[in-house]
């Protein structure tokens, strides 16, 4: 596994897509790639993680890790599922947290934990554009670019724990405060938090605008082309028929998991 994937597309001839946070709704994203006129046979796409839970087609998200177009840096769901693998009360957290997908799907099967241990912590891309850095959730405050990804490959705790779960910027952008220009990069590509919309903060861009909150007017699966120039696609979600019944049948299967569990 390799903790921060470098690729240099600098010369890839098709464009390139980074896409935000997934969460079961791989039907969203086929409407976004058609909307953007995508060619899997020269395009290709990155997610930003938190590729399963709380959507209805979590287990063909993950299949999209082995389309040769698809790429992506891990979540902290995904991390949720590795965990819950060796620890009962992460199994417990990931649940109720959107991993009841999972019921009656092989998470644990070695193939399957395989593709998902394959995912970097971080990709960092050189493109038309510049050095585009991909990560799930935040720059640690004390970190320019090439300094969070030092850190990262030396396994420093808190530095993936920002990583994976920290909403330290993405609030600060949210109470207006000045835009973070994080050095040593072009641009920063997050996720994680749900914003009413994506947009750029500094040299940071918002991805997450909470494509599987379908009842949420301003839902909406967002990706920014990279490559070989700067454009954001959007496709709205609000009132997915997928997710709104993917929803109401939660507390069904939470139900179903945990007697199972007990049985």
């Amino acid at each position: 596994m390799s903790i921060v994937e470098h690729v240099d597309l600098s010369a890839h001839p098709g464009r390139v897509f980074v896409v935000g946070d997934l969460h079961g709704m791989v039907h969203a994203l086929e409407r976004l790639l058609d909307s953007a006129g995508f060619d899997p046979q020269q395009d290709l796409v990155w997610s930003l993680g938190d590729l399963i839970d709380r959507g209805p087609f979590s287990s063909q998200c993950l299949d999209l890790l082995q389309q040769p177009w698809f790429r992506a840096i891990r979540g902290n769901h995904e991390q949720l599922m590795l965990d819950a693998i060796v620890d009962d009360e992460t199994w417990l957290q990931w649940i109720v947290n959107g991993g009841d997908w999972a019921l009656d799907y092989p998470w644990n099967d070695p193939a399957v934990r395989g593709r998902v241990e394959a995912l970097p912590w971080a990709a960092d891309l050189v493109t038309g554009v510049g050095r585009i850095g991909l990560i799930h959730a935040d720059v640690d405050r004390m970190s320019d670019w090439p300094q969070l990804l030092e850190a990262l490959e030396q396994g420093r705790g808190v530095v993936r724990q920002t990583a994976l779960w920290s909403r330290g910027s993405a609030n600060q952008a949210w109470r207006g405060l000045p835009g973070r220009q994080i050095a040593g990069v072009e641009l920063v590509l997050v996720g994680h938090t749900i914003m009413d919309h994506a947009f750029q903060w500094g040299n940071m861009w918002f991805l997450d605008s909470g494509a599987v909150i379908s009842d949420d007017p301003s839902a909406a699966l967002s990706m920014l082309e990279i490559h070989p120039a700067v454009k954001l696609w959007s496709v709205p979600t609000t009132q997915d028929p997928a997710a709104a019944y993917w929803w109401s049948q939660q507390l069904d299967r939470l139900a179903a998991v945990m007697a199972r569990r007990c049985a």
